[in-house]
């Protein structure tokens, strides 16, 4: 089990870093982001033994680099889950982990639980709502924003209908914002609002979120696989940082200032700050997960993700600006993911809370085949 004494300790000895900066904000020369060299990390590994899990994002909260998870099997003997449940100890929507606690490695991390039933299921339902642990899937797949002066951190997890004969956009309801702090046992993770955008509109800080040092938490959605690739791309919107679980606060670009009026899902690519799409087999996808961070290191914006269809594009792509809103580099090829032999990768994000200097970003993906069932790959990107 996770030691809550070391934990305690650590909260009174954090540092609150510098936040990542706004449009607004003085900034280095920008020079062009050159491709990184990758070095493979293999998967991440719990200090409980049997985790199968999926999704990722992370930030830093009271100085530790924190990793949030979706669905996670615990079984009982290490064999990867069995169909019938028969090896099956628990079942969790979602964990959290701290990842190189006492510089053991990003791909070392220290769960919240018990050895008998893994990692604790840590974002809450609204039960009143209509949600419940059966029926309803909470999942993070997105970055955490550091907020509280560093003490806490933000982050907006998607929530779906698991009974939903659909998959995809079909079981997806909304998005929610959770607010997470650090007792000296485990994260408490808060949960403002049941919903705060709904499916069919832009699912603003589900793609990610960047925070700005002019008080305002930068909320990013991805959008993809509608009938018009014009649509896709990422859009952006706004809201001052206390408020973000506020959708009366939040403020989006439209194009070409910001404004009060969320913009519609499928327009036209009219309020994207970057348009793409990647095409597979006839049809074409927008990004799907990734992660949007200032580089100190070149004086740029650098986005990295994966595309909406990552079980048939394994790359992981890379676009940079001066500028938030505008003037995105063509999107290229930086990683192929390596192979899963009876399956594929997806859910992929990038950290920059390891390395102030913004040389080293770790990337995780996650992972799923037939016959191992999910697991979490990392790979380091070393920028020069």
């Amino acid at each position: 089990m996770f030691s809550s004494a070391l934990f305690l300790a650590a909260l009174f000895a954090h540092s609150n870093g510098t936040p990542l900066a706004s449009s607004s904000a003085p900034r280095p020369r920008a020079v062009a982001v050159p491709p990184p060299s990758v070095e493979f990390l293999g998967r991440t590994t719990s200090n409980f033994p049997n985790v199968f899990r999926d999704g990722g994002g992370g930030g830093r909260i009271n100085g530790l680099n924190m990793m949030i998870f979706s669905d996670g099997i615990y079984t009982k003997d290490g064999r990867p889950p069995a169909e019938d449940f028969s090896n099956w100890a628990n079942f969790s929507s979602n964990s959290i982990a701290v990842s190189d606690w006492h510089g053991e490695g990003v791909t070392k991390l220290s769960d919240f639980g018990t050895p008998d039933k893994g990692p604790n299921q840590m974002v809450p339902f609204f039960y009143a709502g209509g949600e419940d642990d059966y029926k309803t899937g909470i999942w993070p797949n997105q970055g955490i924003a550091t907020l509280c002066g560093g003490i806490c951190g933000v982050s907006f997890p998607e929530v779906v209908d698991r009974q939903h004969p659909g998959n995809g956009l079909a079981s997806l309801l909304y998005n929610t914002a959770i607010k997470i702090s650090l007792t000296g046992y485990e994260p408490v993770v808060e949960r403002p609002t049941q919903a705060l955008f709904n499916n069919g509109e832009p699912l603003f800080g589900s793609f990610g979120t960047l925070v700005g040092v002019d008080g305002f938490l930068y909320t990013f959605a991805a959008i993809s696989k509608t009938a018009d690739d014009a649509n896709h791309g990422l859009k952006m919107a706004r809201v001052p940082q206390a408020a973000f679980a506020d959708r009366s606060q939040y403020q989006y670009w439209d194009g070409a200032a910001w404004s009060p009026a969320i913009p519609p899902f499928a327009d036209g690519g009219h309020s994207n700050i970057l348009s793409w799409s990647w095409e597979g087999f006839g049809v074409k996808y927008g990004p799907g997960s990734g992660d949007l961070f200032y580089s100190q290191l070149y004086g740029q914006y650098v986005l990295l993700f994966m595309s909406g269809a990552p079980a048939l594009d394994a790359h992981a792509y890379m676009s940079f600006s001066t500028k938030l809103e505008s003037g995105w580099s063509k999107p290229v090829p930086i990683y192929e993911l390596p192979p899963v032999a009876d399956g594929y990768n997806y859910a992929f994000h990038a950290y920059s809370n390891y390395d102030p200097t913004g040389k080293t970003i770790p990337i995780s993906w996650s992972q799923w085949g037939q016959s191992e069932s999910y697991h979490v790959g990392m790979a380091n990107l070393h920028f020069s």
